[in-house]
């Protein structure tokens, strides 16, 4: 983290797994033929804009980062004589991410269960039940949040230096803005709120504090179907 910077502490809604995951289904390869050199790089990447935002993020990560550049530099190395039943370096990580995806599928299944209390007296601000199919959502995760981030304040700012020491808003006091408005409207777009003030300080402030906002179950990230627009609301 920069010296004296403005740096606030989220806890990781998800782990390096599921950035893999990520990683994986976005560039739609096979994770038995993972495209490590590719990987590794989009890896990094969302490492830096995470630390970019002063997002302490787990040493889970570095952890991942560091296994990743592992398996690629023992990519690069020819092949021993006498060597060739030695198993894919690549299998160190794909073994375990398509045991971590056989266990996220059987949660997920879980989770599909009607729940007492949960689905019997909790409303639910978008009303899957009653869109038509063309507003119906599905949920959203946090590297999808990351990279819709990083288009958006690459469109609008191609400096991507922030200076915290210079601007005096808090998180706590976005997050009352935030909260305002949705007041006002129920149901916000994550680009209406990103963009509502100029200024990159502003931009990722607003990130900082939607994330904050998702922690405390204060709202719901969906992303509709058909438009892909990412829908902020009360929970």
């Amino acid at each position: 983290m920069r010296e004296n910077a403005y740096s606030v502490k989220i806890d990781v809604f998800e782990g390096p797994m599921d950035l893999l995951v990520y990683l994986v289904r976005k560039n739609d390869v096979d994770i038995t033929n993972i495209p490590i050199a590719l990987i590794t790089e989009q890896f990094l990447a969302y490492l830096d804009l995470l630390e970019l935002m002063n997002i302490d993020y787990a040493s889970e990560f570095i952890y991942m980062a560091a296994t990743l550049a592992h398996i690629k530099s023992r990519m690069l190395l020819p092949p021993v004589p006498g060597d060739e039943d030695e198993e894919d370096p690549r299998m160190e990580i794909a073994r375990p991410l398509m045991e971590y995806l056989r266990l996220k599928a059987a949660a997920d299944l879980l989770e599909k269960h009607d729940m007492l209390g949960r689905d019997t007296f909790k409303g639910n601000p978008f009303h899957e039940d009653d869109a038509h199919p063309e507003d119906q959502v599905i949920s959203i995760g946090l590297f999808e949040l990351v990279e819709t981030f990083r288009q958006l304040s690459e469109n609008q700012y191609h400096d991507h230096v922030v200076d915290f020491k210079t601007n005096r808003m808090t998180v706590k006091e976005r997050i009352i803005g935030i909260l305002s408005l949705l007041e006002k409207k129920a149901t916000l777009s994550f680009e209406e709120l990103l963009c509502e003030h100029p200024g990159k300080f502003m931009m990722v402030l607003t990130f900082l504090a939607i994330l904050e906002m998702a922690k405390m179950n204060l709202i719901e990230i969906r992303q509709h179907i058909q438009n892909g627009v990412i829908k902020v609301a009360y929970v």
